[in-house]
């Protein structure tokens, strides 16, 4: 092991880069601190010319390239730009990718002494905010990993976010409405109200204006079931359970009926 580190010490950087660029491999720059700091201070230039090498080299389908680049933790708005400076057909446009777990990953709830609590600029929104605006990379997949990304939103009280991942097609339905039972478990209204009720976000035209047409409401994201009654009777959430019986007129089961007395 020793003489292997000696080796890597004498090696300049470039011929250290282009090492990596043959072997495609994700494990050489952990398997000496000199070699991790060196890539870690890797320009955006090679970091692109890395991922197109790891893409070729896992001979990887067509319709896979664009999940499978965004899946590296290296790709950033920065690296994505260079990449397409670099090869400007190496995402093909035809497929629309995955959200990838990784950048929802860490979101976890903010302390309440932390003011704001969310803004729009946090990560990631600044990076989904460029994804579904980039002419050359199909907008992602909302709901991808059955909704992976608006549960952790709605997890992390991140309202900017849910916001976000809504208006661009999230649904709060997927895997049986976690996303609203995770903020029935936060006793959060507001949020349960967020993800169940559309709105209308459209300014109304002078012609309504003048004659005070009012606007009609949008239909519900999602239908309020007994089973999210029962959670939020069990929890104590008193305003939540006003909320489903008296304005989604949800009506309780039985045995909710005998935990409410």
């Amino acid at each position: 092991m020793t003489w292997r580190v000696s080796i890597v010490n004498t090696l300049p950087v470039e011929l250290l880069y282009e090492i990596q660029l043959f072997s495609a491999s994700p494990s050489l720059p952990l398997t000496c601190k000199r070699l991790y700091r060196i890539f870690s201070a890797s320009p955006p230039s090679y970091r692109a010319q890395y991922l197109i090498a790891s893409i070729e080299a896992a001979q990887t389908r067509d319709e896979l390239i664009p999940s499978k680049l965004l899946r590296y933790p290296i790709c950033t708005v920065d690296i994505l730009e260079m990449l397409f400076r670099i090869s400007s057909d190496i995402i093909p446009f035809t497929w629309r990718p995955e959200l990838p777990r990784r950048i929802f990953r860490s979101l976890a709830p903010k302390s309440r002494a932390q003011t704001p609590l969310w803004t729009d600029q946090d990560h990631p929104l600044p990076f989904l905010k460029y994804l579904f605006t980039c002419p050359k990379i199909r907008s992602p997949d909302v709901n991808s990993h059955d909704g992976y990304a608006l549960t952790k939103a709605v997890q992390a009280g991140f309202v900017p976010l849910v916001n976000f991942l809504l208006d661009h097609g999230a649904s709060p339905s997927c895997k049986n409405n976690i996303s609203i039972f995770v903020a029935i478990y936060r006793k959060d209204l507001s949020l349960v109200r967020l993800l169940v009720e559309r709105v209308d976000c459209r300014e109304p035209g002078p012609e309504a204006l003048k004659q005070k047409v009012k606007t009609q409401k949008l239909e519900d994201r999602v239908q309020v079931t007994p089973e999210m009654l029962k959670v939020a009777v069990k929890l104590d959430a008193r305003d939540i359970v006003e909320y489903f019986m008296k304005e989604k007129g949800c009506v309780p089961d039985l045995q909710t009926l005998q935990m409410m007395r």
